[in-house]
């Protein structure tokens, strides 16, 4: 059975502590036809750019549903108080593509939020979508939950903008691990994809994957162990040749048939010679970093480590030399800070000569027993506002928010947006500042309201603060062992940069010869 949360079940938050602010941008340029006409301005500064609010946003959820005892929440959210607005008209929600089944929830205002829900069936992927004023500020997210099933587990992750390129650091094709690539088409084009696989021993040569063709408006899947059997870390670049996709990696390893860890890779960061690796959770189990080298230049990577207590170099582990485009892996636990209950919340720093893209795979269970797994990715300092929509209100359920301060002072402002189903107004929490000491790591628990279903969490950095990294843990505690999700956060896509036109000195335009 599906069931389908349509527009009814939005929840519009007002409130004193979001108050919209107004940008201003013009341009113009005047031309007329005439005889030769001279006409002499300043000249622009090369390379100048004007801001702008963005007038339009696509996020793409890929998997809606499976089956099973999963079930699936899609929300979204456009959050208030962003420039533009208060610039005029717009529009925004989310809905399926088109398939055999469908459902729809519209936000008509900044602060608005909603959600689709499946369960026991799958939807085709869905879309949210802002236009105009409602196109900044805009957020959605996929969280699912299977406490008992075959596919037992907890994941989530971003819905992600359309775009044309994307890295995922992460997955395998060994006995009884699943990997999959979902590919979303948005628009009424075929779009050309190309999925390069990188291994252990660099560029995997997996022809299957290259030229691969998305209907209009519709998803395709790339199985793993299909194109690159028998691998155990990998990484993905894909590549739209023409048009644009929503990509999303996820990932399940089973022991006969008990799943023993499922989750969503995180999309990493563009190659960089500095990326971080916030979201490494405190606990028991492994913590596998995985970097890859994306030039055709060996890597060498140095690391040091963000922690409650300050930022270290870590006596072992320190110091990686990575093969130009291959996966080099290294369990990095005895290099984190530990407790008796396992390692301490962390960020990685690492430094390289080349760009790199990285990635985590995280294994928690005890007494030598796995019991989930979740992720995380290379990621870029934050310096405005960010946020997550559809973190869950349950029983026995938490969620965490580590806050890095990697290169000075950090100091944010935390509001939670609560959702409630039907038609009920919830109002914003007061905003909770939270402030953290340059190169350190605080690790905070989220505190929304007891009577709603789910929360948009917004964190704005305060000004002067430093930039700021963000990752969320959700944990649900069971006897049959905690499920876990959670992922890097990305800031809001609010504004645009536009490049200036500048005049030359001098324009002449000629009137057009008459017989």
């Amino acid at each position: 059975m599906v069931k389908h949360v349509a527009s009814v079940n939005s929840s519009v938050l007002r409130s004193r502590f979001f108050a919209p602010v107004a940008v201003v941008a013009a341009g113009a340029l005047v031309a007329g036809i005439s005889v030769i006409i001279q006409v002499e301005q300043p000249k622009a500064s090369e390379g100048a750019v004007t801001i702008e609010p963005i007038g339009s946003s696509v996020l793409l959820c890929p998997e809606p549903g499976a089956g099973g005892n999963l079930g699936v929440r899609v929300t979204a959210a456009v959050v208030p108080g962003q420039p533009g607005q208060d610039s005029g008209p717009g529009s925004a929600g989310i809905e399926t593509l088109p398939g055999k089944e469908s459902a729809r929830s519209r936000i008509t205002e900044p602060g608005e939020q909603g959600q689709i829900e499946a369960f026991g069936d799958r939807l085709p992927a869905i879309r949210a979508y802002g236009e105009g004023s409602l196109a900044p500020g805009l957020v959605a997210d996929q969280w699912g939950r299977d406490p008992s099933g075959q596919g037992r587990g907890m994941a989530s992750t971003a819905c992600a903008p359309a775009a044309s390129e994307f890295w995922f650091v992460g997955g395998g094709s060994i006995a009884g691990r699943k990997t999959r690539v979902l590919l979303v088409n948005p628009d009424d084009t075929a779009a050309v994809v190309d999925v390069i696989i990188h291994g252990p021993d660099g560029i995997i040569d997996a022809p299957a994957g290259r030229g691969l063709v998305i209907p209009p408006l519709d998803r395709a899947t790339v199985q793993l162990d299909v194109l690159a059997p028998g691998i155990a870390a990998t990484a993905f670049h894909v590549l739209a040749r023409t048009g644009r996709i929503g990509a999303s990696v996820d990932d399940e390893q089973r022991s006969g048939l008990k799943s023993i860890g499922t989750d969503w890779i995180p999309q990493s960061a563009l190659p960089a010679t500095k990326v971080y690796v916030p979201g490494v959770i405190n606990g028991l189990g492994p913590r596998v970093l995985s970097i890859v080298s994306t030039t055709d230049n060996d890597a060498n990577v140095t690391v040091r480590i963000i922690s409650p207590d300050g930022t270290f170099e870590p006596a072992e582990r320190n110091s990686f030399t990575v093969t130009a485009g291959a996966v080099v892996t290294s369990d990095m636990t005895t290099a984190l800070p530990q407790t008796p209950d396992g390692s301490l919340p962390a960020t990685l720093e690492l430094t390289s000569d080349q760009p790199i893209v990285v990635g985590m795979r995280q294994f928690f269970g005890g007494n030598r027993v796995q019991d989930e797994t979740a992720f995380s990715a290379g990621a870029q300092p934050i310096n405005g506002p960010s946020a997550v929509s559809g973190l869950p209100v349950r029983d026995a359920t938490d969620v965490r928010l580590a806050i890095s301060a990697p290169e000075g002072d950090v100091e944010i402002d935390l509001v939670l947006l609560p959702f409630r189903g039907g038609k009920s107004v919830g109002e914003p929490t007061a905003p909770r500042r939270i402030k953290v000491a340059a190169g350190k790591l605080r690790n905070i628990k989220l505190e929304p309201p007891t009577d709603i279903d789910w929360y948009t969490a917004i964190a704005t950095p305060v000004q002067g603060s430093g930039p700021v990294l963000l990752a969320h843990r959700i944990r649900e505690k069971s006897r049959f062992g905690d499920l876990i999700t959670g992922y890097p956060w990305s800031p809001l896509r609010i504004e645009v940069s536009v490049p200036s036109a500048a005049q030359n000195e001098a324009i002449a335009v000629r009137r057009a010869a008459t017989s």
